[in-house]
């Protein structure tokens, strides 16, 4: 009746993916790309295809009229909705500019990541037609299309796909998702489990309302009742064949699945010349004996079963598995979970624990589930050996369907899936050893699975189910899950053959098997297409989730040694190093040839690679817990963890742009992880009590990560916790801020910029904060701009000390300085003192951004960088740079400059940017016969006693503290188009381009005697309005650019280990060099 599609009856598997030498940048053509580096190949691409699709509409039945005519289109009523139409988009875009970028690097949370090219296009194509799934009627081609998806997934996961073997011909389907197909796959068990129950009341049919089958003869009866089933007999302690009618209940309870999946065929080939009439009736008959009939309820009390049926699942188990006991009316305590071990994986031994337990109280096991994969502490349970477990306890009559839940891991089948080319192609590795031969741009390398992993997808096709998703580790659009079963038949028994949707034997219509009804034909022909186009190979998927594999070691790596030796904290992975390792040796060759290398060095290295195939996850996710140095108390540390999880979560009115790094936090549950989780608190320092344990969990779908960029993201993790670790212990005390970017009277808002006065002698003053705020009232607004004018008058900063709200101890979170600024109860209303203020008012303001926060790094590993940096920040009417504060002691010094450099967007203004003073080259100036060689950059500040460090070579001549004389008038060129007039016997002290006069022959005055530090270049005070016109050019990262300072500026403050400090008033009128290093990007 139905003509199946050629092409989807002869493919039946999928490609494995092409061969390159340079196998890497194959993935480049496959997705967007985090910045949409593809965007001109995918518009492209979509336009063609929607030319087509347009050409389709108009060459069906050409001769139809048209209906929206010309003069339609130049109606009011249709331009105004259109127009409508038009911006209601435009808005909705920008509310999904709040949502989470998956796509970028910073994204290591939950098991997303970019979707594949062409999934994302052949989605879209195929949803222009709209087809339904449901049936094929709705969906001639993606009914056909979602066949194949089957299976090719099934035979990606080794299943049998070519009719004519021995064993049992697989099915597959797409469902919605992951929960749904592990739904699915219980509830085919759970009916399954009763099947030989109905067949053999069928055929007994003792109702003595209904009477013997009427349409059978006795002797058809008595011969179907003989069909022999292999059950275990407590007599002879062993399986053997056993009449129909001779099996007990219990017997009748554990058959083989694929026994029962032939059974009611078997019975009707025994009965001598059945009609067909008779062969559907005895269908019916069965039916109306099944549990989908009569109801759980219904079949126990039929068959006087005592106890419920049960399943297992491990105690890790994805929700959805405790769902599907409480809809299939088992209830949540059919549910038993399994014991993990110190991997975190299921416990066999547990296991049989329990398996003997149901055998010896005679209790049906529905199901035993395998996680192929788990979603937060990346585990694949060993399911060989739990197959093995269920052959033995067949042997002693338990059986069971074995089900593995493969929704997140299932694709990484394709890793250990080769590609058959006979092409000679150089491998990757003789690559990597003649590097010079080959340009390795991009090079992102290909980590193996550890070779338990790989053992355990190599026998994943032992389970007689196994779910997967697509739209996880296959990258393809949400909905787009699916079930893939062993044996084909298993489908039948969750059944619903409606007319509506039923059209005869043969039918391939998907909606009449599962949960699902309608459902969307552009979710397989995505799948389909990504399938087509990377392959399920090695060289396909493979390469991509071998990639993510080599990022997920290499972050493993990471946050083993994240943590400095004097840092306050400790990050302990979730899996212990390789047993050829101890703690020590495993941090050592880290340190030494993983930490901060380059990619290709670290996998040239055989001995980074063998610790990097052997460490790490089972899968592509990294589960570890962040502690206080010394700390045993869990509630403490489950504190870190949750204010670590807000700090990197994208919520509901969070700004996007102010989180730079995202990564999930859950928590374990301590019962359920047992050993392993107490092995994890003992290793994190933490006491081993029953208290369940915070995590976080990062991801790492992300293929083209660099061992570069990790080693950065795990600088920038290091300074989040900081933060949070202020969050919790910081108590509540005053703190300081400065006006550094004040109002715009061109604004619309009345908005300004506020900097942290940092103190290093307290913890609670230890950060570098710069904040956008505002008057929470027009009354506070006007007492606000009074202020700002009565400290300009009198030539002083503008100060703001804060008002500790009330509190109570016991409160959740207290109103420090982390909480009062980033917590809504606290931030949209926090009150300041007007510190230099002769009547004291006290004003609320409202926090409007936070551009920067963080708490300065004290570890002793910290040096001065070589080039001293500043934050530069703002917003359309203001430009603030602020310099960056690093080794003590140090200077903060903030600065507004007269406008943005041209070429740095607003969007990165917005941001904030780090910048670094560039070296212009050497200048040299003879004057009275004294040389002096000046590299900008010539003196280090040192703490206790006036001592000068020279850096390059640089030779000055010093004289009672006299750093310079020059004759009056005289002008000096410097490199960098400076132009300086330097009054006669001028001493200088030098720092971030702050100078201070200080009369001849006398020695710079220096609180608590702390040097100041000059640092890239010479500055000097210069007269008034003297700029530089500069020419500006496109800015990119390293490039530099020239920014006039504008004259007037705040106190610069140095801060030093003893809280020595030295006050300026200065003034600022010189052209400075800058270059860009760090963007808003990783």
């Amino acid at each position: 009746m139905f003509s199946h599609n050629a092409r989807a009856e002869n493919n039946r598997s999928a490609p494995l993916g092409d061969r390159y030498s340079e196998q890497w940048k194959a993935l480049s053509a496959w997705f967007l790309g985090p910045r949409a580096e593809n965007s001109d190949v995918f518009l492209e691409t979509f336009q063609d295809i929607f030319k087509e699709h347009v050409r389709m509409r108009n060459n069906y039945f050409p001769s139809d009229p048209t209906y929206i005519t010309q003069e339609m289109k130049s109606s009011q009523p249709y331009k105004s909705e259109i127009e409508n139409m038009k911006r209601e988009l435009m808005r909705m875009q920008r509310e999904m500019d709040q949502n989470i970028r998956f796509s970028s690097p910073r994204y290591l949370a939950h098991m997303q990541w970019d979707l594949s090219m062409p999934a994302l296009l052949g989605y879209m194509s195929a949803m222009l037609f709209n087809q339904n799934n449901v049936d094929i009627s709705g969906s001639p081609v993606t009914t056909l299309y979602e066949k194949q998806v089957g299976q090719q997934l099934c035979g990606m996961l080794g299943y049998n796909i070519f009719p004519g073997k021995k064993e049992p011909v697989a099915w597959g389907h797409v469902t919605c998702g992951g929960s749904i197909s592990n739904i699915e796959a219980l509830w085919a068990s759970r009916n399954i489990k009763f099947e030989p129950l109905a067949v053999k009341a069928a055929l007994l049919n003792d109702d003595p309302k209904a009477g013997a089958p009427a349409f059978l003869s006795e002797e058809q009866i008595r011969v179907g009742l003989k069909t022999n089933l292999l059950v275990y007999s407590q007599d002879s302690q062993m399986r053997k064949l056993t009449p129909l009618k001779n099996c007990t209940t219990w017997q009748l309870l554990n058959v083989d699945v694929d026994e029962i999946c032939d059974l009611t065929e078997n019975v009707i080939a025994r009965m001598n010349r059945i009609s067909e009439f008779a062969k559907k009736k005895f269908q019916d008959l069965v039916d109306g004996e099944r549990i989908a009939s009569l109801g759980l309820p219904g079949i126990l009390k039929k068959h006087n079963i005592d106890q419920v049926p049960v399943y297992t699942v491990p105690a890790n188990n994805h929700y959805s598995w405790s769902k599907a006991g409480t809809l299939l009316g088992l209830g949540s305590n059919a549910l038993h979970p399994i014991q993990l071990d110190i991997n975190f994986r299921q416990d066999v031994d547990h296991l049989r624990e329990v398996l003997e337990k149901f055998l010896e109280n005679e209790i049906p096991v529905i199901s035993v589930v395998a996680a192929m994969g788990s979603t937060e502490e990346s585990a694949v349970d060993p399911i060989m050996e739990t197959y093995a477990l269920r052959e033995e306890f067949k042997e002693k009559g338990l059986n069971f369907t074995l089900l593995a839940d493969g929704a997140w891991g299932g694709y990484l089948k394709t890793m250990i899936i080769d590609n058959p080319t006979t092409d000679i192609i150089p491998d990757e590795g003789r690559l990597l050893r003649e590097s010079n031969k080959m340009k390795f741009e991009g090079f992102v390398p290909y980590c193996e699975l550890s070779p338990y992993v790989q053992k355990q997808y190599g026998n994943i096709q032992l389970a007689d189910a196994i779910s997967i998703d697509p739209h996880k580790t296959g990258f393809c659009p949400y909905p787009g899950g699916s079930l893939c079963y062993r044996n084909e038949k298993m489908r039948f028994f969750v059944a619903v053959y409606h007319p509506e949707v039923f059209y005869g034997e043969g039918d391939p219509s998907m909606g009449l098997y599962g949960i699902e009804g309608s459902k969307p034909g552009a979710s397989p022909a995505g799948i389909l297409m990504s399938h087509n186009v990377i392959g399920l190979g090695n060289r396909g998927y493979g390469r991509i989730l071998g990639q993510g594999t080599a990022t997920a070691k290499l972050f493993y790596s990471m946050w083993l040694t994240v943590a400095r030796e004097d840092d306050p904290f400790v990050c302990v992975p979730l899996q212990n190093v390789p047993d050829s390792f101890d703690y020590t040796s495993a941090r050592k060759l880290i340190r030494e040839k993983i930490a901060h290398k380059p990619t290709m060095e670290v996998f040239r290295d055989p001995d980074a690679v063998n610790f990097l195939t052997l460490c790490g996850p089972d899968t592509m996710i990294n589960t570890f817990v962040v502690n206080f140095r010394g700390n045993d108390n869990v509630e403490k540390s489950n504190k870190l963890q949750v204010a670590l999880g807000d700090a990197m979560s994208i919520r509901l009115g969070t700004k996007v742009s102010r989180i730079p790094l995202m990564i999930m936090q859950t928590s374990f549950d301590a019962k359920s992880h047992g050993l392993g989780l107490r092995v994890l608190k003992k290793r994190a320092g933490l006491r081993q009590d029953d208290t369940d344990l915070n995590v976080l969990v990062n991801t790492c779908m992300n293929a083209w990560r660099q061992n570069e960029s990790i080693s950065e993201i795990g600088d920038l993790f290091r300074k989040i916790v900081f933060n949070c670790m202020g969050r919790i212990e910081d108590s509540v005390i005053k703190h300081r801020f400065v006006l550094s970017g004040p109002f715009d009277d061109k604004a619309r808002d009345q908005s300004m910029f506020i900097e942290y006065l940092t103190d290093s002698d307290f913890q609670e003053h230890q950060y570098q904060v710069s904040v956008k705020v505002e008057a929470n009232c027009p009354t506070d607004g006007e007492k606000l701009k009074e202020y700002v004018k009565l400290c300009s008058d009198k030539d002083i900063m503008v100060v703001f000390e804060t008002v500790p709200p009330r509190y109570n101890d016991s409160d959740k979170d207290i109103p420090n300085l982390y909480n009062i600024l980033h917590l809504n109860n606290w931030n949209r209303r926090f009150s300041v003192k007007l510190a230099n203020d002769p009547e004291g008012r006290i004003i609320s303001l409202k926090v409007l951004d936070i551009p920067r926060y963080q708490r300065l790094d004290m570890s002793a590993s910290v040096d001065y960088p070589e080039k001293q940096q500043y934050f530069i920040y703002g917003d359309t009417h203001r430009t603030i740079m602020s310099h960056v504060i690093t080794k003590l002691p140090d200077i903060q010094h903030t600065v507004t400059l007269t406008e943005r450099p041209h070429s740095l967007t607003e969007v990165m203004l917005e941001q904030g940017v780090v910048a670094e003073l560039v070296d212009r080259g050497v200048v040299e100036k003879v004057d009275e016969g004294v040389a002096e060689k000046v590299d900008e950059g010539v003196v280090e500040m040192v703490d206790e006693g006036a001592v000068e460090k020279v850096d390059q070579g640089v030779v000055d001549n010093v004289d009672q503290g006299v750093v310079e004389k020059v004759d009056e008038g005289v002008l000096e060129k410097v490199e960098g188009s400076v132009v300086e007039k330097v009054d006669q016997g001028a001493v200088e002290k030098v720092d971030q381009g702050v100078a201070e006069n200080v009369d001849e022959g006398v020695a710079e005055k220096v609180y608590q005697e702390v040097v100041g530090k000059v640092d890239e270049g010479v500055v000097k005070k210069v007269d008034q309005g003297v700029m530089e016109k500069v020419e500006r050019s496109p800015l990119v990262l390293g490039e530099e650019f020239t920014q006039p300072l504008q004259r007037k500026c705040y106190e610069a403050t140095f801060v030093g280990e003893r809280n020595a400090r030295i006050y300026t008033n200065v003034h600022i009128a010189e052209t400075r060099i800058f270059k860009i290093v760090q963007l808003p990007a990783v």
